[in-house]
């Protein structure tokens, strides 16, 4: 029963799951768009959506979470281009319109974040970059932004600290005691090293570019603690912003206008 488990964990980190074929696009919502693709070093074709504003001062490239997919980050993508932003929404690997029958928590996602900053300054040369992502796109904002120093700003929402924290407390929560040999054999499953998946280790190597961290309080997925950790062990400058009634990734829903306006000027200050 152990080793199911563990196998049936693994499986929920790596596979991909169904694809959402009926989305909203920024059609719906007036804006100016373009698809379009590029790939990650190892090949995979990545596609999403451009969003070019005139004149730019900026450009924000959003980051979904695990399961989730470029359509889930329109809301604030809007927001941010009709604040003056070029912004690019992209599905990760296996999500969405990408390709790829493989994901992680951050491993691969990280790669796939690399080559969507190589295309955005591609698109907007000079033009400073910064970075938003929600759970484990939060996860590779930071990550992303400590191994590259084009990345000027970030806004982590709701992200965890490490992968293998998460997994452990995501299956003490799930199967009490059990949890400590199916977390062991889940690791040995996974076709990477979780022990990699460390944001709260890189974290202190974006300043002095700067973060804000965003964590619901109610947040039953990732510890809001996390967030926490991850703003204490980073240099300033640094903000964080905790939501005393919000859940997982729900401080937008809670007030969208406050939350838009605090992200937005938030770019504007540091971008």
């Amino acid at each position: 029963m152990t080793t199911l488990a563990a196998w049936i964990t693994a499986r929920r980190i790596t596979g991909p799951g169904p694809r959402e074929r009926k989305i909203v696009t920024p059609w719906e919502l007036g804006i100016p768009h373009e698809e379009v693709s590029f790939r990650a070093k190892d090949g995979l074709l990545l596609r999403g959506w451009w969003l070019p504003y005139p004149n730019a001062r900026r450009t924000v490239i959003a980051l979904h979470g695990h399961r989730g997919a470029k359509h889930h980050c329109v809301g604030i993508g809007a927001a941010l281009w009709r604040r003056g932003a070029n912004v690019l929404l992209f599905d990760c690997r296996g999500r969405g319109s990408s390709e790829g029958e493989l994901i992680s928590l951050g491993h691969f996602e990280t790669v796939d974040a690399s080559a969507a900053i190589e295309y955005a300054l591609s698109r907007a040369p000079g033009v400073p970059l910064g970075l938003i992502g929600y759970s484990m796109g939060a996860a590779v904002a930071v990550m992303s932004a400590a191994r590259d120093e084009r990345v000027e700003a970030i806004v982590a929402d709701s992200s965890f600290a490490s992968e293998r924290g998460l997994i452990r407390a995501l299956l003490r929560k799930q199967v009490g005691p059990l949890h400590g040999p199916i977390a062991r054999i889940t690791e040995r499953l996974l076709p990477y090293d979780p022990g990699e998946i460390e944001p709260l280790r890189e974290v202190a190597t974006i300043a002095p570019r700067t973060c804000l961290f965003i964590h619901g309080l109610l947040d039953r997925t990732c510890d809001p603690e996390d967030s926490v950790r991850m703003h204490e062990a980073a240099g300033d400058p640094k903000e964080l912003w905790l939501l005393e009634e919000a859940g997982h990734c729900d401080a937008y829903f809670a007030d969208r206008e406050a939350y838009c306006e605090r992200v937005a000027a938030f770019f504007e200050r540091h971008l």
